[in-house]
């Protein structure tokens, strides 16, 4: 009995000391881990992100913005090369986004395709385009949600390695997380709605390609501001030219002509017997709900546009290169 007990005792003596190392080493985790944590969620312990100027935000934030960059540069060019690559010799794929020449939106509406509902033959393929059109939309889905559940799951690591000010910094963080996360939410919607309807699937394909491709350039402005100090890509002279010749054309051309003049005029204009096919295969109405649902999306979307011309036209950084580099010539 007595040496059953010491071994007992041994025993819990050695959980005790087991559990005590572990916890040990999880609170220097802890510690050693909440300033790296705050740092890549673009948020400073020591000093609240909104009284840090440009530089000093940029020097902080660089390592986790340029990796971000290269990711979304990588997305982007993924889904645009598909989407380029598959449907540029459809008719739906009107020259203006690299198509044939006689390629035209109004196919976008052919009577020959509906609605893809499951258990139901609605959605006629009539220019073998579905196949493709289902990995593309399935790509753009998961993307958004992955963006979204980034944002929640950064929400939540601010809450739980804040510190002291966890809620506080929590909800200051909200404020640049709002906007990006009602993009990706509105375009999730739209993903998921457009593709259900064979008219909005191959129209919206034709949007989000205009959407990617500009995206394309802003990521690559984005890894220049932020590539390491010794990299060419960090010259002045590079961003402002990458800037002012070749982001700000092609962000305008994509999304002010194209989402404009050539998506929301065909989705307005040119759609309207195709809902009315839409209404007689469902039930009267809906056709209408679709219509100002679809455009309502669209004026969003380009309201959105709006602020990001805005905020590009205005970089901070840009403009503080530009004043450094004039000073200098005088």
């Amino acid at each position: 009995k007595i040496e059953n007990k010491e071994e007992d005792i041994n025993m819990k003596s050695g959980y005790r000391h087991l559990m005590k190392s572990f916890l040990e080493s999880f609170n220097n985790f802890w510690i050693q881990t909440g300033d790296s944590f705050r740092r890549s969620l673009g948020h400073e312990a020591q000093t609240p992100y909104d009284d840090l100027d440009a530089t000093q935000a940029l020097r902080l934030f660089t390592a986790p913005r340029y990796a971000t960059g290269i990711f979304r540069l990588l997305c982007c060019l993924l889904s645009s090369c598909y989407a380029f690559i598959k449907f540029s010799n459809s008719e739906f794929w009107p020259i203006w986004v690299g198509g044939l020449k006689t390629a035209q939106t109004k196919n976008c509406w052919d009577l020959g395709g509906s609605v893809a509902l499951k258990g139901a033959d609605f959605d006629h393929d009539f220019d073998n385009q579905n196949s493709a059109l289902r990995y593309f939309f399935l790509g753009q889905a998961s993307y958004q949600i992955h963006s979204l559940c980034f944002h929640f799951l950064s929400m939540i690591l601010l809450l739980v390695w804040g510190g002291n000010d966890g809620y506080l910094s929590a909800r200051k963080s909200l404020k640049s997380y709002m906007r990006p996360m009602i993009e990706h939410t509105l375009y999730f919607v739209l993903t998921v709605t457009t593709y259900i309807f064979s008219g909005l699937r191959r129209l919206g394909a034709i949007s989000i390609f205009a959407q990617e491709t500009s995206s394309i350039i802003i990521q690559v402005l984005q890894i220049c501001i932020n590539a390491p100090k010794e990299s060419r890509l960090r010259s002045p002279q590079l961003i402002k030219i990458v800037h002012r010749f070749v982001v700000v054309p092609i962000f305008v051309y994509f999304r002010f002509f194209v989402m404009p003049f050539i998506v929301q005029y065909s989705a307005a204009l040119e759609s309207s017997k195709w809902l009315q096919q839409i209404e007689h295969l469902l039930t009267p109405g809906c056709g209408v709900v679709i219509y100002f649902f679809f455009n309502g999306m669209l004026m969003i979307a380009f309201v959105l546009n709006l602020v990001y011309l805005r905020r590009l036209l205005f970089h901070p950084y840009v403009r503080e290169l530009s004043e450094r580099y004039d000073i200098k010539l005088e």
